[in-house]
């Protein structure tokens, strides 16, 4: 996890589909974004985004007359009780569907298909669903909508053109019998979950769903190329939690280690506990190898892996290497499944704060400013500041934002570029006023060294000029 009628679908409902790289025709899902505008009424912070601004606001001025209702107090009773939150949500959204115009569970699921967190709650939170759509008329305020949803679907076919789910088959070495779908949710903000049906003839239907989080000028979704890797990823969830849950018994002495490490870093991101951590280790090592496979440049590779090192998943280096060793030993181990045992011998060879040290000792840091931090005499006809690192940087990525007083403490920029001929040195030309304070900050995350560390803090310059 880390996050229209219909759904965006990937058409994959034949075993010879596995063997072709399949365009994704997305749509929207309907029970999605219901479930979505419930969980925001009831205060769930996870649900609570106004990235598509327009849209929310219609939502809001909307719905927020059924605050009170009965669904939205049980709502909050549920969440405060068993914690339905976060993917158990999306668990439900898949889990339900329309017969007659009511929501009903799907029939023939295994019993521990749905998330657990929903204990012995779901008929009545799906009686009190039918009643507040009827209230609402939820399906008229959908149907309303339908234009923006036809220009999501668009935007979302334009950037993702294919993505091979061939793959899958071929590195988890396994073929779920079932379907592979694609939802792309406008109220989900930055959330993206990765969540499936089970069911009792051992069919699955696998759901990678995704957020919306940028819109354009007049408040419509846009989508970069990059949701390629959180589409990837969702579906991971579907190969890897079952392997992660197989052998957490395993591992769990070292992850809990691990875990009181970088425990922080993963609540930030709302993994709880060292079996979440374990979960989402394998799936995010799993989408390096994908993009290995197909043929990614060193540049990006290095800045996914020193992405999840800053993430706090701090061997998955190793982890990406023991994957790769892996899929060069499929004679002996024809599934993920049965490699799984060098996993866990390797997780446990570990020392956990060796390798948080390694990994800190490595992260490039910002050594100088050209103006002295909080100096109050800078010359105003200063026209450069120039940043030394420690260490030689990628030329991507690279950024600051603004500081402590924003657009009043924030100069005119006229360009930032790597000095020629020094890979440590960063250079901001701008023009500065007399008499005025400025403040900038370098996020972390804005800086990634040759070798893939991000680098190890944030700074910030002060400074102001004189008359």
């Amino acid at each position: 996890m880390k996050i229209l009628p219909g759904i965006f679908f990937i058409s994959l409902l034949t075993s010879s589909a596995f063997s072709q790289s399949l365009i994704i025709n997305p749509v929207v899902d309907e029970k999605t974004e219901l479930l979505s505008i419930v969980f925001r009424l009831a205060g769930a912070e996870e649900y609570i985004n106004n990235e598509m601004k327009n849209y929310t606001d219609a939502i809001d001025k909307y719905f927020n007359p059924y605050k009170d209702d009965a669904l939205i107090k049980f709502v909050k009773k549920i969440r405060k009780k068993n914690g339905v939150s976060y993917d158990a949500v999306m668990s439900m959204a898949v889990h339900i569907e329309l017969d007659n115009g009511s929501y009903r569970l799907k029939n023939n699921v295994e019993k521990n298909s749905l998330d657990s967190r929903w204990g012995k709650y779901p008929g009545q939170f799906i009686a009190l669903l039918n009643s507040f759509c009827q209230k609402t008329d939820f399906p008229g305020f959908y149907s309303a909508h339908n234009p923006l949803f036809s220009i999501a679907e668009k935007r979302v076919s334009e950037v993702v053109k294919e993505i091979d789910l061939g793959w899958f088959k071929t590195f988890y070495g396994e073929k779920p019998e079932g379907s592979y779908n694609l939802i792309i949710s406008l109220t989900n903000g930055g959330g993206n979950y990765g969540v499936k049906v089970r069911y009792l003839d051992g069919k699955e239907e696998m759901y990678s769903i995704i957020g919306s989080w940028e819109a354009d000028s007049v408040g419509n979704p846009v989508y970069s190329a990059e949701i390629s890797e959180t589409i990837i990823h969702e579906f991971g969830h579907s190969f890897c939690n079952r392997l992660g849950v197989k052998y957490y018994p395993e591992m769990k002495t070292v992850a809990d280690v691990f875990f009181n490490l970088v425990g922080d870093n993963m609540r930030r991101q709302a993994y709880a506990n060292s079996q979440t951590m374990v979960n989402e280790m394998l799936v995010r090592a799993s989408v390096i190898r994908y993009f290995q496979d197909h043929a990614a440049t060193e540049m990006k590779i290095k800045r996914m892996t020193g992405a999840e090192q800053a993430n706090g998943f701090i061997w998955i280096s190793k982890l990406v290497n023991s994957m790769a060793k892996y899929e060069n030993s499929r004679e002996e181990y024809s599934t993920l499944d049965k490699y799984m045992p060098e996993i866990v011998r390797l997780q446990n060879s570990l020392s956990p704060g060796e390798e948080l040290k390694m990994t800190e000792e490595n992260r490039p840091k910002l050594v100088s400013f050209s103006i002295s931090n909080n100096r109050k005499d800078v010359d105003p006809a200063t026209r450069e500041l120039i940043l030394t690192f420690d260490k030689p940087m990628m030329a991507r990525p690279y950024g600051m934002s603004k500081g402590k007083c924003g657009d009043r403490c924030w100069p005119k920029i006229t360009s930032v570029k790597w000095a020629p001929d020094k890979k440590n040195e960063l250079v901001v030309s701008w023009e500065l006023e007399p008499d005025h304070q400025y403040s900038l900050v370098f996020p972390a995350q804005f800086f990634m060294d040759e070798n893939g560390f991000f680098m190890k803090e944030t700074y910030s310059l002060d400074f102001s000029t004189k008359k």
